[in-house]
């Protein structure tokens, strides 16, 4: 279960980058909901918009974030 276990997954990633690595996280979740407030990120942003190519607008159903440590 992805929604569950996303903060546990991610977190465990960021641990193993250095201090500023980047971390790229993508699900097809339709109904997924970022934790951000349990993640050790430094930073996080959503690029979701930004890596949908145009002609997939609507039809493409993912999330994708973009983490620092």
């Amino acid at each position: 279960d992805i929604q569950r276990d996303h903060r546990s997954m991610i977190n465990d990633c960021l641990a193993a980058l250095k201090p500023g690595g980047i971390l790229y996280f993508s699900t097809n979740f339709r109904k997924f909901v970022l934790d951000e407030a349990y993640l050790k990120a430094s930073q996080i942003k959503d690029i979701t918009k930004a890596t949908t190519p145009f002609d997939f607008e609507g039809r493409l159903f993912r999330w994708c974030y973009y983490l620092v440590k």
